[in-house]
């Protein structure tokens, strides 16, 4: 199976860059290779990337993964994508000169065919936007299964406009009374004080050095997988050399206090980990670095800085926008996938309506009232 996945590297990465809303580094072959060999195959998961062909030219590429996943006591086989921690969103990729919809729809099909293989399909983090999604919603009006669509996810993202000064005149007066205070804390504390872009593919190593440092000493401690470092040093290297990945690290006292990995296309960059250093937390790491990160990408002529990620409060305060994304599980008629399809629409919200407090279920009965 490896092998077909590498035979499909130049084609999936054609397609990926054939349209504007899939052409984003993590949605490159490499990305999803190395998710694969790092998190994907260690973890038990099967390959079942659906390669859609018309005269024998690849026309569309959906990259799924097969796994066993437990819940309310039952084991079932999930069809989902690969490493969705890692991976801002997802989608499929096609081929610009064809029928989307009916390059979506035989991929479709062709999943429905083989219904035999999975219990249920998931979609997460699917764009609202974008044409997979409007797709997928289409499928609850269709007979022989079943579609529950999770919403709420919202990432943030910062428009960057002409100047600093003019990102800074459009937050409310609370943030931007942050963002200064915290810079000048910073800027008046210690002997040595540095912020530090790391570009060049010679720079990678040295960076990724300082950013683990300072994951070991945030709040998220260190990683326990041991694939997570070794899937950035291989992923990065590759990254570096198309001008697709940046590291910024914030120094106090030659101390590493705060780090953020970004990737970066046609004036897009997503900020793909975000720590800094639980000890210096008076200093606002994150803020300061974030002060200093958008002016270098406003002299870069950067347009967007996606946070990517949850939708935590310090991300809204200081986003100037956001994109709603969608989470589908799919479900079609055998009987395991009917029996998680009812667990989730009825015996579960049962099960906790019971287990809630008397005056909590009075307090909810009213509410619909």
């Amino acid at each position: 199976m490896d092998e077909e996945l590498i035979a499909l590297k130049e084609d999936w990465d054609r397609l990926v860059i054939a349209r504007p809303e899939t052409d984003m580094p993590f949605y490159s072959w490499d990305w999803f290779y190395h998710s694969w060999i790092h998190f994907g195959k260690p973890s038990g998961q099967e390959l079942f990337v659906v390669a859609i062909s018309e005269k024998e030219r690849l026309i569309g590429i959906l990259p799924l993964v097969r796994g066993l996943r437990k819940s309310s006591g039952i084991t079932y086989r999930l069809l989902c994508f690969c490493n969705t921690g890692m991976t801002p969103r997802n989608t499929m990729f096609t081929d610009p000169a064809q029928d989307q919809e009916a390059v979506f729809r035989a991929a479709w099909d062709h999943l429905f065919e083989h219904r035999s293989f999975w219990d249920m399909l998931e979609f997460s983090a699917v764009l609202a936007s974008s044409s997979f999604h409007r797709f997928v919603l289409e499928a609850e009006h269709r007979p022989g299964y079943a579609l529950i669509q999770n919403t709420g996810s919202v990432a943030i993202f910062i428009e960057l406009t002409s100047s600093f000064e003019d990102y800074l005149s459009s937050l409310n007066k609370g943030a931007r009374k942050d963002i200064r205070k915290h810079v000048k804390i910073f800027n008046e504390a210690g002997s040595f004080r540095l912020v530090r872009f790391f570009e060049k593919p010679d720079e990678m190593e040295e960076g990724l050095k300082h950013l683990e440092i300072v994951r070991c000493n945030s709040w998220k401690g260190s990683d326990k997988n041991p694939h997570y470092q070794q899937y950035y040093q291989e992923i990065t290297p590759i990254l570096a050399k198309r001008n697709e990945v940046k590291i910024a690290i914030i120094f106090l006292d030659a101390v590493p206090i705060g780090g953020v990995y970004m990737l970066s296309k046609k004036g897009t960059y997503y900020g793909c980990i975000r720590d800094y250093d639980e000890k210096y937390k008076k200093y606002a790491p994150g803020i300061v670095l974030l002060h200093y990160q958008l002016e270098r990408l406003l002299q870069e002529g950067g347009k967007i800085f996606d946070f990517c990620g949850a939708s935590y409060d310090h991300k809204k305060k200081f986003g100037t926008g956001h994109q709603n994304h969608s989470t589908f599980q799919v479900f079609h008629s055998g009987w395991k996938s009917r029996f998680i399809y009812s667990a989730k629409t009825f015996w579960l919200p049962l099960l906790r309506w019971i287990m809630r407090k008397p005056a909590d279920r009075d307090f909810i009965l009213k509410k619909k009232q």
